[in-house]
């Protein structure tokens, strides 16, 4: 499936996990660079795609708890993320 994210919410994904361990990771963030690099958005699996979100998940999920979306941009990828996966 192709996201259309912004080049700013490629950069905020990719700053969310800018050393992955898993090889799976290291597969998104290999995308999500080739992407902004290329100035396309990624074409990226369901799995790639819920692998990001567990990733916004952990960014948002220590700060306030709960999992409370602290910004616009946050806001707007969960929305694009949910929307691939067919959530909500």
């Amino acid at each position: 499936m192709i996201l259309s994210l912004t080049p700013r919410q490629l950069e905020y994904i990719i700053a969310w996990k800018p050393d992955p361990f898993w090889p799976d990771e290291q597969r998104v963030l290999a995308k999500l660079r080739a992407a902004l690099t290329a100035g396309k958005a990624p074409e990226l699996s369901a799995l790639q795609v819920r692998i990001i979100l567990k990733w916004l998940e952990e960014e948002t999920g220590g700060h306030y708890g709960g999992g409370q979306v602290r910004n616009q941009e946050e806001r707007a990828i969960m929305g694009k993320l949910d929307a691939a996966l067919g959530v909500g």
